[in-house]
């Protein structure tokens, strides 16, 4: 299954309980409320169980927006 946008923000706002819309997608992760390690974790555990696809976690660890992570989720 491929990842939408809206796929994402669904992840994000059900799985992870943040109530975020695309207009922050591109805010520094800094920015966002309650951010960590964990959430990240969280997050790609969950897009891997939607979409059947692994993750490769160290390619994303450098990103700074969760447009970022979502880009390279979605390739």
């Amino acid at each position: 299954m491929r990842l939408t946008e809206q796929d994402f923000l669904e992840i994000i706002n059900d799985e992870l309980g943040l109530p975020l819309h695309a207009r922050d997608l591109d805010d520094d992760l800094d920015s966002v409320v309650s951010w960590d390690s964990m959430l990240v974790m969280t997050l790609l555990t969950s897009v891997e169980r939607r979409t059947g696809r692994q993750v490769q976690v160290g390619r994303l660890m450098a990103v700074r927006t969760l447009r970022e992570i979502y880009q390279g989720l979605a390739e």
